[in-house]
């Protein structure tokens, strides 16, 4: 049995009451989850133009520097 199946079994012993705190924390969960997206979603391409080369050139570069000569 998966995680999810077993967390499906386990919320048909809750009441009603059990059933609207559940509810309310997931839906808390997932606006926060959705907020921290929207937030990260501002920044993105914010650093275009920034490097005069392709970020995974610049990474390799950055490796290679890193190499000690033999």
């Amino acid at each position: 049995m998966t995680k999810i199946q077993t967390i499906i079994e386990e919320i048909h012993d809750l009441n009603s009451e059990e059933l609207e705190a559940l509810l309310r924390a997931i839906l808390r969960r997932m606006d926060a989850h959705k907020q921290a997206e929207s937030i990260l979603d501002e920044y993105v391409g914010s650093g275009k133009g920034i490097w005069e080369m392709d970020a995974q050139a610049y990474v390799n570069e950055l490796r290679r520097e890193d190499i000690p000569s033999a």
